[in-house]
C-alpha cells in the first residue's frame, strides 16, 4: 500500500510541473496576432491627426452667468418676530345640569365664575347646543364639543340617600331611632328569609 501512494504522488507531481510550465509559457510568450484583421497603425495616426476640435466660444457669452447666478440661493428671509398669539380661550366645565318649567338649564364654571346657562346662550366663546342629564354639548366656530360631569349620575342615586330629620331635643323624650336604608340588592317591603 505504501508504494501504491509513493506511484500515486509521483504521478500527482508530474502533473503539477506540466501545468507550472504551460503557465509559464503563456506570461512570458508575445500575444500571438489574430488572424484575418489587418493591421491599421498608420490609419489609426492619420485619422488622429486630422482631428480638429471646434472652436470655443467666446467667455464674454458667460457673463450672463456671473450676473445671474442659478446656484446662488436668495437670502434667507428674517422674519421681525411678533406678539405671540393669545393662548385660547379655555372650555367651560360642567358642575351641575337643574330642570326648571321643563326647561333643562346648566351649571357651567367659566374661568373660575360659575353661572346658569340655557340653550342658545354664549359662554367662553361658544354657544351652548344641548343640555342633557349629565353632559352638555357645546359649539364653538365648527368643533361640536361635549362636556360631561366629572362624577356621573347613578340612576335612583337621589332615593337611597335619605337624610334623617332628627327632631330638637326640647320636643322628643323618647329616645331616637332613626331608620337605615336597606342593603343594595334588597328590595324594600318585601320579606325576609
Amino acid at each position: 500500500m505504501l508504494r501504491s501512494l509513493r506511484l500515486l504522488n509521483l504521478c500527482l507531481g508530474v502533473v503539477a510541473g506540466l501545468i507550472a510550465a504551460a503557465l509559464v509559457r503563456t506570461w512570458v510568450a508575445p500575444p500571438a496576432p489574430v488572424p484575418g484583421s489587418p493591421v491599421t497603425k498608420p490609419a489609426q495616426e492619420a485619422e488622429a491627426l486630422a482631428y480638429t476640435p471646434t472652436p470655443r466660444p467666446p467667455l464674454a457669452q458667460f457673463d450672463t452667468l456671473l450676473e445671474k447666478n442659478p446656484f446662488k440661493q436668495p437670502p434667507p428671509v428674517v422674519r421681525q418676530p411678533g406678539p405671540p398669539p393669545p393662548p385660547p380661550i379655555p372650555a367651560p366645565t360642567l358642575v351641575g345640569t337643574m330642570l326648571v318649567d321643563h326647561e333643562r338649564k346648566a351649571i357651567l364654571n367659566d374661568r373660575g365664575k360659575a353661572n346658569i346657562y340655557s340653550v342658545g346662550q354664549e359662554v367662553a366663546g361658544g354657544t351652548v347646543t344641548d343640555i342633557r342629564e349629565d353632559r352638555v354639548f357645546y359649539k364653538r366656530g365648527d368643533a361640536v364639543s361635549e362636556i360631561t360631569l366629572k362624577a356621573p349620575i347613578q340612576p335612583g342615586a337621589a332615593s337611597r340617600q335619605r337624610t334623617p330629620i332628627i327632631p330638637s331635643a326640647d320636643r322628643v323624650s323618647a329616645p331616637l331611632v332613626v331608620p337605615l336604608p336597606p342593603p343594595p340588592g334588597t328590595v324594600e317591603g318585601a320579606p325576609s328569609r
